[in-house]
């Protein structure tokens, strides 16, 4: 089932799904909070089979509602909601057409979805019984019969509508089982004589074993009396003898039984509608009264019983002309009486006023009126409604009161001044109360009244600055519970204040204290009433909850001023506060924070705390901390800070873990003390012990240091370390002659000088005088340290300009101490390194050696070959020799590669095993690769004219010529200034140029293969061989390595790598060549396995151009 709710009240929805989900999940709700979005819903009554309706809606009556269902006939159960004592709403509805109605805050959860059930199926049963007409079942055994029935209630009463059955069996089974189930039928017509059960003992069966009150009418041919009589004695409703014109008076029979049963069930429906109205009302809080308006005067001619329960007073008393008016409050008199005068325009009315009850005590009556008719011009009928609502104004009333003084905490209002709001409200609530709020001193305990508003001074003056033993307060301080006393003439403990407070006119006092969270009396809320008495349990709660207030209010200012104390504690303190939630979010810092770490409130207020992190210290170091602050509740130590400004400081920190008064975890608070200064002068100190303070540079001692852990990580990985030791040439007769401050200032800039050419991870440091020492780490020959020493060199041929534009030359020598040949710790490297320092001063000065007499050896030789390269190209001792490249399975040429040679006057050629590396580290391999470029491409064009036609020529690409940034500058330079075409051109590049480059290497190749030159991968499978850059960088060819052909057929595992390779390189779509191909064998194998070409002394070694043009050229 799918209902549609129509309530204003959230509670009172969420409450009825709530007890729906429960006990019927099946049932469906939706919910319309007015009559408008009820109505826009019900556009599409087929969604609901039922509307659960409240008649109290912001625009208008459910009673609208369920007029606007009736009169469009939707199909549509509907079940009206009424408060307790509502009793006439609820006539009214179920009189519209409404099938049930529930009483608010009556109705149990379980009982719920069987009342909306029951509801449902009345609906359909009436919905039923109107669109079909009258419902017969018919139980005849003559078909005659039957058939003549059948016919004239067709031609005469087309309404009623027959199931014909043959047996009293057959009925019964189309009958329901139990009294509570709905039939199908309004009348059950039986034969007589029926075979098998007879109408009588079916009859029975209906009556007492199934309890049905269905109508039954009894047609026979023959019966006697005594058979009438069982009949009715049975319950039939009525007898029909089957004689002439019988089917007339069967027709009228029939007709008049099933309205006299629906009357029936019209009565009994009310008269249980009566009751259940009248049990509603004597025990509803709603008095219902009626009233004759005579000359815009009203007199009660009615009012329900229950207006003793309301108001004290009997039946007969407010039935006196004047009682109502007198009971009204005077300043509500006026516009009560304003608004009756307009009751009779208006048809009805609704107002909210204040009504003495016999006591003297006051309610809030909402008083509903609506009229009933007119007698006449002069008298006129209404009816009403009181409801008492003291305990919503009440409430109302104190949430007023309550947002009066939190505004006024708000706006810092003094404390005199929110207490008495507080009793002025209360007094204003009852109006024979006086109030006064005293307050205990926190110091002293003493009392002290704070608000009095209408109670004269010198009352407060009794009670004031008394200890509080010796006031009638005493009980209330000691038992924390309210003192009630009904009369103070009474009571032993007012013997001494009786005098003045009865001249005042007060005669009950009701003390109740009121507490801080920690439940120490704060002050005494003092109730005075006019009249004896004891307040009833809704006045106590209603004062209990005003003293609520004046607890929040002192609490408040207590703690305002201890903040105010506290903020100027912190103001002035010089460490830096910050105090955070358990998130841990700031929520405030002090000045002294902003001062340390350069942030304001307003940068860091609602951040975590962990702004200042400065990653200095592990995750492990922060686990312990918090560890140790959620288990003691305390930390304290050293931790480092990143400040707003960058810099990282150290501060001394105290973190601590605040509770509640119950012992939860409620704040962190943290208290940080500066230590950077401390920390420079340490750190001073600890720089005069290791560095030198003219330089910066490490000194004597801190070298040592770093030297020893280099050759511990030198062991560990197996490098080789060098010790340069640098003595400068002059610098005693430059000290001399321009003085000591210009030698300094010589000294920190060669130490600058210096630094420019080392790595990152190399050290620098002065020993003293004018003796530096470097420390070259990660070295994968000793020679690297010769270049390091030769560049160091360098870089002092280069004048030094000194304050007063004094340009001076300076000169050094360096002597090389290496690891592992020279020594294992780091004193046995300086001594090694001061020992070629001697040998090379003794040789001449202003040069660099070794203390292994074969490394310097090495180091000369090789300054040796460097010197002859460079002069190489000048004196054009290099040139190039061309070794053919053949198609594998035609054996026909289709190009060449280009192999640089150089050919020295003295020596002859010299292996490219000695030079190419050389060239590369010194970076001569650019112009050399420049040259070869470009002769290979003009001697290509020499063949090209004359007749000699190669596809390419392979040219190898060098790793610094292919960084240049203006690599395919100068390729594409070369190309137009030969005229060789690019088609033409092979680069070959080795595997690591490839791995480990970024964009800019890919951004190269790709502009290289869109001038149309192939690209191919040198010595294929000795390096990374990974499928990733194949993937990634526009390759055309592989190159198996001369490796892997050498040993082919005798070894298996290079077979297997180069069909691999070929395998690869086809489903790749790339051609492969291979080197190194010697024999015959080779050559069959590479055919075999899809090698496209090959170049090798097979056919051909490197030729030079001449031998090459001699041996391919044309005849």
């Amino acid at each position: 089932m799918d209902i549609l709710y129509v309530e204003d009240d959230v509670t009172d929805l969420e409450l009825t799904r709530q007890q729906l989900a429960c006990t019927a999940p099946q049932v469906g709700v939706d919910h319309a909070a007015t009559l408008a979005e009820a109505r826009e819903r019900l556009y599409h009554p087929e969604r609901y089979q039922l509307v659960l309706l409240d008649l109290g809606l912001p625009d208008g009556s459910g009673l609208e509602l369920l007029d606007w269902i009736r009169e469009r006939r939707l199909p549509l159960a509907v079940v009206v909601l009424t408060g307790a004592g509502d009793a006439g709403s609820a006539a009214d509805a179920l009189q519209a057409g409404a099938d049930d109605y529930l009483i608010k805050d009556e109705i149990e959860a379980d009982e719920l979805p069987a009342r909306l059930a029951r509801a449902w199926r009345r609906f359909r049963s009436a919905e039923a019984r109107h669109g079909h007409g009258l419902r017969v079942l018919y139980a005849e055994r003559n078909t005659d019969d039957a058939d003549l029935t059948v016919r004239h209630l067709t031609r005469h009463a087309p309404h009623i509508h027959l199931t014909l059955v043959g047996s009293a069996e057959e009925a019964l089974d189309h009958l329901p089982g139990t009294a509570e189930d709905t039939s199908t039928f309004d009348v059950l017509l039986l034969d007589y004589r029926l075979p098998g059960l007879d109408a009588l003992e079916a009859l029975k069966q209906l009556r007492d074993d199934r309890n049905l009150a269905l109508p039954v009418v009894i047609v026979s041919g023959q019966g006697g009396e005594r058979v009438v009589a069982r009949a009715l004695q049975l319950g039939v409703d009525a007898y029909v003898l089957k004689q002439p014109g019988y089917l007339h008076q069967l027709t009228a029979t029939l007709e008049r039984i099933a309205h006299q049963a629906e009357l029936a069930r019209e009565r009994a429906a009310l008269r249980q509608t009566s009751t259940h109205l009248g049990l509603m009302l004597e025990a509803s809080p709603v008095v219902l009264y009626t009233l004759r308006i005579e000359q815009h005067r009203p007199r009660p001619t009615w009012v329900s019983d229950n207006i003793t329960a309301l108001l004290g007073f009997t039946r007969d008393e407010t039935m006196r002309p004047d009682w109502w008016l007198r009971q009204i409050h005077h300043d509500d008199r006026e516009s009560v009486e304003r608004a009756l005068g307009q009751l009779v325009n208006r048809g009805q009315l609704r107002q909210q006023y204040r009504l003495f009850d016999r006591d003297g005590g006051m309610r809030w009556i909402e008083d509903e009126l609506r009229i009933l008719g007119h007698e006449s011009p002069a008298h006129t009928e209404a009816i009403g409604a009181w409801r008492d609502i003291s305990d919503s104004k009440h409430a109302e009333h104190f949430h007023e009161t309550r947002m009066a003084v939190l505004d006024g905490l708000l706006d810092d209002r003094a404390l005199p001044e929110l207490l008495g709001e507080i009793a002025t409200r209360l007094e204003q609530a009852e109006p024979r109360l006086r109030v006064s709020v005293v307050v205990r001193d926190p110091v002293n305990k003493r009392l002290r009244s704070f608000a009095a508003p209408h109670l004269a001074p010198v009352l407060n003056a009794a009670l004031e600055d008394c200890a509080p033993e010796r006031t009638p307060f005493a009980p209330t301080l000691r038992d924390t519970t309210p003192a009630l006393v009904a009369d103070i003439a009474k009571h032993p403990a007012w013997q001494q204040y009786l005098e003045q407070h009865q001249a005042a006119g007060l005669r009950a006092c009701w003390s109740f204290p009121f507490h801080d969270d920690t439940g120490e009396a704060l002050g005494i809320l003092v109730v005075y009433r006019t009249t004896p008495g004891l307040p009833d349990a809704a006045t106590q709660a209603h004062i209990a909850e005003f003293g609520q207030l004046a607890a929040l209010a002192v609490t408040r200012a207590r703690t305002t001023n201890a903040l105010r104390q506290s903020a100027a504690v912190l103001a002035s303190a010089r460490e830096g506060v910050v105090v955070t939630d358990l998130r841990p979010r700031i929520l405030s810092i002090n000045p002294a924070y902003t001062q340390i770490t350069g942030y304001s409130a307003e940068e860091v207020i609602g951040r975590n705390p962990n702004l200042l992190r400065s990653e200095r210290q592990g995750r492990a170091f922060y686990q312990q901390l918090w560890a140790c602050l959620l288990e003691q509740g305390h930390w304290q130590g050293e931790i480092w800070n990143r400040i707003k400004s960058g810099e990282v400081r150290p501060v001394l920190l105290s973190i601590s873990l605040v509770t509640d008064t119950a012992g939860n975890p409620e704040r962190y608070v943290g208290v940080m003390t500066d230590l950077s200064q401390l920390r420079h002068s340490e750190a001073a100190r600890e720089r005069l012990a290791h560095f030198d303070p003219l330089t910066g540079l490490p000194n004597r001692l801190l070298l040592q240091s770093r030297l020893s852990h280099a050759l511990e990580r030198a062991q560990r990985h197996g490098h080789y370390i060098a010790v340069l030791l640098i003595d400068l040439d002059r610098f005693k007769h430059i000290n001399n002659s321009l003085g000591h401050p210009a030698g300094d200032n010589l000294l920190e800039l060669l130490a600058h000088r210096f630094a420019t050419r080392l790595r990152e991870g190399d050290t620098l440091g002065r020993l003293g005088g004018d003796e530096f020492l470097v420390v070259l780490e990660r070295l994968h020959q000793p020679r690297q340290a010769a270049g390091v020493a030769r560049d160091l060199l360098e870089l002092l041929r280069r004048p030094i300009t000194l304050p007063g534009d004094h340009e001076i030359h300076v000169g050094a020598s360096i002597g090389i101490g290496v690891y592992p040949q020279d020594g294992s710790s780091a004193s046995e490297l300086i001594q090694h390194a001061e020992v070629a320092l001697y040998q090379v001063k003794a040789q001449g000065r202003g040069n660099y050696g070794f203390h292994t007499p074969e490394l310097s050896a090495q180091a000369a030789e090789r300054l040796e070959l460097e010197a002859r390269l460079r002069q190489a190209l000048g004196n054009e001792e290099f040139l190039l020799h061309f070794q053919p490249q053949f198609d594998c399975v035609s054996g026909a040429l289709i190009g060449c590669e280009a192999l640089v040679r150089w050919n020295t006057p003295d020596q002859g050629l010299v292996p490219p095993t000695r030079f190419i590396p050389l060239a590369e580290e010194t970076g001569l391999i650019l112009p050399l690769g420049d040259w070869v470029l470009r002769t290979a491409c003009r001697q290509g064009m020499c063949w090209l004219d004359a007749g000699l036609v190669l596809e390419t020529i392979a040219v190898n690409l060098s790793a610094r010529q292919l960084l240049q940034p203006d690599c395919v500058d100068c390729i594409e330079q070369a190309l137009t200034a030969t005229g060789w075409p690019a088609h033409r051109l092979k680069l070959e590049l080795t595997e690591s140029m490839l791995m480990g480059e970024g964009d800019e290497v890919e951004q190269r190749l790709q502009a290289l293969r869109a001038l149309g030159i192939r690209l191919s991968i040198d010595d294929f499978g000795t390096g990374y061989s990974s499928l990733a850059y194949l993937r990634r960088f526009a390759i055309d060819e592989l190159k198996i390595d001369r490796s892997f052909v050498r040993d082919i057929p005798a070894q298996r595992d290079d077979m297997e790598i180069a069909a691999t390779i070929i395998a690869m390189a086809r489903n790749l779509k790339l051609r492969v060549i291979a080197e190194g191909v010697e024999t015959e064998a080779q050559l069959e194998f590479l055919r075999e396995r899809g090698c496209e070409a090959y170049q090798g002394y097979l056919c051909a070694p490197p030729l030079t151009p001449e031998a090459f043009a001699a041996r391919f050229g044309p005849r």
